[in-house]
């Protein structure tokens, strides 16, 4: 199976700080990548208004929440429970307004735009970590972290000014991965707690 098509990789800021990756992908190679810094999330949702057909919002933020006990999803408790090491990463409940703020209204704005876009949940600084075994350190790392999504990972041009930049990219990554069956694990779809309920503020999503 393959991935065609055009993906927003996002990662909300406050700010001055919102990174954006639009990519344009054929048979799951990026032929085109556009990387920005935008001030504010309706600047977000304005560059996304160009773009004329928009397949995937690729975002790291909650794309559902859950009722059961300190806020914890199946996902977040799969992940904690994978990687030890840096479980301090993984807070449902802890999360900067910029997340829950920022990211909802992009999220909301662009599936009400358009109810067929694919949205899938990132999570960059735990990708990260399962991509290089280390923590994630951009202003120790970036020139390191470019090279490595430029040559093993997407196979185009990256250069990043920032770390929103580079979660944004790296979370097309992981659409591409997701969307096209090479990663199987979709940790939306994994079994919720019979004390808890998922809910879905802007319909369905995955997290692969």
């Amino acid at each position: 199976m393959s991935f065609s098509g055009k993906i927003l990789g996002y990662d909300p800021g406050g700010n001055g700080a919102h990174g954006v990756a639009l990519a344009t992908v054929s048979d799951n190679q990026i032929i085109d990548l556009e990387i920005q810094t935008l001030s504010t999330a309706e600047d977000v949702i304005k560059f996304a208004s160009q773009v004329a057909t928009l397949d995937v919002l690729a975002i790291d933020t909650l794309t559902i929440w859950s009722t059961g006990l300190s806020g914890w999803r199946p996902a977040d408790r799969w992940l904690k429970q994978r990687y030890k090491k840096i479980t301090h990463s993984i807070a449902a409940n802890s999360l900067f307004g910029s997340m829950g703020l920022n990211g909802m209204s992009v999220m909301s704005e662009l599936r009400l735009k358009n109810s067929s876009i694919r949205i899938t949940e990132t999570h960059p600084k735990v990708l990260y970590f399962e991509l290089f075994g280390k923590k994630y350190d951009y202003k120790v790392s970036s020139h390191n972290m470019d090279a490595f999504l430029r040559s093993d990972l997407l196979s185009i041009k990256i250069n990043t000014a920032n770390d929103h930049e580079w979660d944004a990219v790296v979370s097309v990554y992981a659409a591409i991965m997701g969307y096209s069956g090479q990663w199987p694990i979709n940790l939306h779809a994994l079994t919720m707690e019979n004390t808890e309920r998922l809910i879905r503020p802007v319909g369905d999503s995955e997290y692969w």
